[in-house]
């Protein structure tokens, strides 16, 4: 079935196309046109030109968000189990402030914090995940953001608080662990990367 415009609908149209046309006519604008050409060129290119920019600006590629750093960074005391901050140039472990791990270690490690609110209390934090620099690579890692992850991940271990056993970042069970942070809890609401005060 065609879709047909009411008779009335038309004469409506056709009146009003009239109308502008003969306000055209008034102004003149066809005259004018052909009187100067060389503007209404000039006008032309930069319309195209500014189009040409529009459309650059639309399909680059955006440059990543600047991730927030804060000279603090979360790190968890492995003998009492709390969070505490220290200098976010550290990589761990580092030195507790419940001592040293009975094997005589630092119990710092790097701790990753999040929250499932913008704005939480200490009880509303949760540990994602622990880092540390693997000492089988031979390579000291640096306490680097997580910017570049293929720079942060080579030769670091991470495991969750409750885990026993670390994992390299880069193997399948490292990224079954930053898998799991994406997932949205019961609420639907995904976990935010917290900074210490």
């Amino acid at each position: 079935m065609a879709l047909k415009v009411p008779d009335l609908l038309q004469y409506e149209l056709r009146h009003r196309l009239e109308r502008w046309r003969g306000a055209l006519e008034r102004w003149g604008l066809r005259e004018w046109i052909d009187r100067h050409a060389g503007a209404v060129i000039v006008v032309a290119c930069l319309s195209a030109a500014l189009l040409g920019f529009m459309l650059i600006r639309v399909l680059w590629p955006a440059r990543p968000a600047p991730v927030l750093q804060s000279r603090q960074a979360w790190f968890y005391d492995a003998n009492t189990g709390r969070l505490f901050a220290d200098s976010f140039r550290k990589a761990g472990p580092i030195p507790a402030p419940s001592g040293p791990l009975s094997d005589g270690g630092h119990a710092g490690f790097r701790a990753h914090v999040y929250s499932y609110v913008l704005e939480p209390g200490e009880s509303e934090l949760f540990i994602g995940f622990l880092e540390r620099p693997d000492p089988s690579t031979g390579a000291k890692a640096t306490a680097q953001d997580m910017t570049d992850f293929q720079a942060w991940a080579q030769g670091r271990l991470i495991k969750r608080e409750k885990d026993d056993q670390w994992v390299a970042a880069t193997s399948p069970q490292g990224q079954a662990i930053l898998r799991d942070l994406l997932k949205p809890d019961a609420d639907g609401r995904t976990p935010l990367y917290q900074l210490p005060p």
